[in-house]
């Protein structure tokens, strides 16, 4: 090839991705996501069983069942922090877990979580609910809606960039047994201290001493798509969630991760960290992440007994 085929061509490769960059620049911005977000097409791309995500989501409920029945404090109340209108998350928490918030900042979301509760949503969810029924052994998957349904009790506005989660409401909202987030901190924090930071703030405030947090997280991911709204995605790895669990008080850390490229769960042997410093592409997808689900136990207050 000639010097000048060869400027050419580094030219036109430097065009493409630029090009490519600019098509795909990801929102920011809460006002971005409250305007852009839709959680019905969210739901259809990223939540139907019948999708090209449904070996990722039959994992995650398989996961989700078996974390919280290894959990201590396996009942009592739980919030879930960054709905997205997922309601499929909570439906094997919902048999001991009875009183449960979901949050979320953007209206949209909460009436369609909502909805759910009315029974009057436009997303099927009755495939979910059968797998998840199957998963339990329970014959009428009617029965587990309902019950799901009766355990949120409340459904309320949230942002986790704030340092109070609910502001400005001024309600209460008690510490909980169970903090359930998923796609959420790596979404709306911009660094990795900040994705620490706002673990902290909600450990500190929301979860009980002895209580659990199970996040769910995109790790080795730059932004996410529904249809032709593209979303940040805050770089992190495996050895980011661990450390900033740890840092939150959290302890009997339990990790298992599913690579979107193969659809296969991946072995995390011992739960060992892989480092993974800088990315490993510099615009990644969500079908070219891991999901990370993280499970851990607050650390019980110690106290100091004088003589």
């Amino acid at each position: 090839m000639s010097i000048r085929n060869c400027i050419v061509f580094l030219l036109l490769a430097f065009v493409a991705r630029n090009t490519l960059c600019q098509n795909i620049t990801p929102f920011f911005t809460a006002a971005d996501y409250q305007q852009n977000f839709n959680p019905l097409e969210y739901l259809d791309v990223y939540y139907n069983l019948s999708s090209q995500h449904s070996d990722f989501n039959k994992w995650s409920l398989v996961e989700l069942k078996a974390l919280i029945e290894k959990l201590p404090n396996g009942s009592g109340r739980l919030l879930e922090i960054g709905s997205g209108g997922v309601i499929s998350r909570l439906i094997s928490a919902a048999h001991n877990f009875t009183q449960i918030t979901v949050c979320d900042r953007s209206e949209k979301v909460l009436d369609e979580v909502r909805a759910f509760v009315a029974n009057n949503s436009t997303f099927d969810w009755s495939s979910t609910f059968r797998f998840v029924a199957d998963l339990h052994g329970e014959p009428d998957s009617a029965k587990m809606e309902t019950q799901l349904r009766g355990a949120i009790k409340d459904i309320r506005k949230c942002d986790v960039t704030q340092a109070d989660l609910f502001a400005p409401s001024t309600a209460e909202v008690p510490a909980v047994d169970l903090v359930v987030s998923a796609f959420t901190l790596e979404v709306a924090t911009q660094t990795v201290a900040g994705f620490s930071n706002a673990l902290q703030q909600i450990t500190d405030r929301y979860v009980k001493p002895g209580g659990a947090i199970i996040l769910i997280v995109s790790v080795e991911e730059t932004y996410w798509q529904v249809n032709n709204n593209t979303f940040h995605v805050l770089y992190i790895n495996k050895s980011h969630v661990e450390a900033a669990l740890k840092a939150a008080g959290f302890e009997d850390i339990d990790m298992r991760q599913f690579d979107m490229r193969s659809h296969q769960p991946v072995s995390l042997i011992d739960n060992a960290v892989v480092s993974t410093p800088v990315p490993t592409c510099e615009l990644c997808d969500f079908d070219a992440a891991g999901i990370l689900i993280a499970k851990g136990v607050k650390r019980m207050r110690e106290i100091s007994i004088s003589a």
